[in-house]
């Protein structure tokens, strides 16, 4: 499973996910860009969150176990689905280690109990000492593989006493070698979630980043946000078909949706492929804005991609200005 361009290209899409909320009045064109700027702009509230500090800390420390210092990242915690597939079992690891002297101690073999607890003295950014604990517990394999295929694990975070985040993360499997779906979900807790999924057939020795982008993707790959402080949600979907065409979606809980097509091949220049780009962009089921040009692949400079949107006064204007936007909602078709 090359799991997830998903977390480069759609996570990388998932910190930019929260907009502005727009009054009930009719859509104009300047609506329509504030939209698709706000869209653009990095959102990294998430990555800058307390919690995320605490994980990398915990990653920088190097903890026992192939990937587990993976965990700071959503993009290589599913990598945790392979890490797991370890000769020695993922029961070695029980019980509770402690972070001494720039080392990690098993202290307790036996406690807690088919679970590792992992604890540690993490500084922050004004140099005061906090208390940190890492769970992961919940732990599911599919039968037949002894430890070494998970369809359930669960990561919890504590700081001083306090729950702050949360990772599930799973598959579902059809073979011993292969999956089928596959999923994460990454909670601050009362402040952020973002979560990715992916349904199709994969090998699950193959996990690494770049699963989107493989040319025997077929599937489609889902993400959300949540932004639980401004009651605020956007949705993704982007979806591969057999032909090498595809259906990108995107929703959020101010009324505006995005819907973009991107044809399979139509033109070859030695390696590099031309595809078709056309969409609408919606605010509250009223049409904004339509979406229209090309992409070429791979992403090398070689040709120039050009896409424009078309606003509802019948003016319009190239997708420069929006550039990391499409790249990331594009990213799929451009490697």
């Amino acid at each position: 499973m090359r799991f997830l361009k998903v977390c480069s290209t759609v996570v990388g899409l998932g910190l930019l996910l929260i907009l502005t909320s727009c009054s009930e009045k009719e859509t104009t064109r300047v609506d329509t860009e504030n939209f698709l700027v706000d869209l653009q702009s990095v959102f990294s509230n998430a990555y800058m969150s307390e919690s995320s500090q605490v994980l990398e800390s915990f990653s920088e420390s190097e903890p026992p176990g192939p990937g587990l210092s993976s965990a700071s990242s959503l993009e290589v915690s599913t990598q945790n689905l392979r890490a797991l597939r370890a000769p020695f079992g993922i029961d070695t690891l029980y019980g509770t280690w402690d972070y001494r002297n720039f080392d990690w101690e098993h202290v307790d073999l036996t406690n807690p109990a088919n679970a590792i607890l992992f604890t540690w003295v993490y500084t922050d950014t004004a140099g005061v000492d906090h208390d940190a604990e890492l769970l992961i517990d919940s732990l599911e394999f599919y039968e037949g593989t002894a430890d070494t295929l998970p369809t359930n694990i669960w990561i919890g975070l504590n700081l001083d006493g306090d729950d702050i985040a949360w990772i599930k993360l799973g598959a579902h499997y059809i073979s011993a070698d292969e999956a089928d779906s596959a999923y994460l979900i990454y909670e601050i807790i009362d402040y952020y979630q973002i979560g990715v999924s992916v349904a199709t057939a994969f090998d699950v020795a193959d996990i690494d980043s770049s699963l989107i982008d493989s040319a025997d993707f077929i599937g489609t790959v889902r993400l959300w946000a949540i932004n639980r402080v401004a009651d605020y949600r956007i949705d993704y979907s982007v979806a591969r078909n057999e032909d090498d065409s595809g259906e990108i979606e995107l929703e959020d809980s101010d009324g505006w949706e995005m819907l973009i097509n991107v044809s399979e091949v139509v033109e070859t220049d030695g390696d590099d492929e031309k595809r078709d780009v056309t969409g609408e962009i919606t605010h509250n089921g009223e049409h904004a804005a339509d979406i229209e040009g090309y992409i070429w692949a791979p992403d090398d400079g070689n040709h120039g991609d050009m896409i424009t949107i078309i606003f509802t006064d019948d003016t319009d204007d190239d997708f420069t200005q929006y550039t990391a936007l499409f790249e990331a909602l594009l990213g799929s078709f451009l490697n």
